[in-house]
């Protein structure tokens, strides 16, 4: 009895034909929702890379003015900014020229200004109260320039949860059709002490 235990144990073990069928219906799915979902990510920090470069492409081109900027200056950044990212994707960058004041302690906003859907308002004396964390300390009058770009990443439908809440089984679940990569740079005026909106 133990030797033909034994005897079918080394058939089993040698047998080297078979199906994968159901392997294959078991790993398929999930290898494919990883494989999108490695796309989505790769595509996700690539435009966050392009939205990056834009941005500071954007403001060493600003920090190098020596005259005032007005909308057809900004429309020429937002069009570097598109052909850089790509217009693919829906955007959104501010302009703000802010300096220190010691007599008030505080930030203030010299100009603002928007392109793109993405930001919709103009930065704002009590909207730097908040930020004060994440801007560099400056020298009283001191002025720098901060470009704020807001990119969006889309989702594919195959890694989509439905409106109904359904999703292909075995799949990574994505509750939104697409995300933002966000990109913020500062840098200071290279010729000037401060650059003007339209008129200094």
């Amino acid at each position: 009895m133990l030797q033909a235990l034994r005897s079918r144990m080394r058939r089993f073990f040698g047998h080297s034909d078979g199906s994968i069928t159901l392997e294959a219906i078991l790993y398929m799915p999930p290898i494919l929702m990883l494989f999108l979902l490695s796309l989505v990510l790769f595509d996700g920090f690539r435009t966050n890379n392009l939205s990056q470069k834009a941005a500071y492409s954007i403001g060493d081109a600003i920090s190098r003015e020596t005259v005032p900027l007005d909308d057809a200056y900004l429309n020429g950044m937002e069009a570097v900014y598109q052909e850089i990212v790509g217009r693919r994707a829906g955007y959104g960058i501010r302009f703000t020229i802010m300096r220190w004041s010691a007599s008030q302690e505080a930030y203030l906003v010299d100009w603002s200004n928007v392109r793109g859907t993405l930001i919709t308002n103009r930065l704002t004396d009590a909207d730097l109260e908040g930020m004060e964390d994440d801007l560099p300390q400056l020298q009283n009058g001191e002025r720098i320039i901060m470009i704020e770009a807001r990119t969006d990443v889309s989702v594919p439908e195959a890694l989509r949860k439905s409106s109904d809440g359904w999703a292909p089984p075995l799949s990574v679940r994505i509750d939104m059709d697409k995300f933002q990569m966000a990109a913020n740079v500062i840098t200071r005026p290279r010729f000037t002490p401060q650059v003007c909106w339209q008129a200094c």
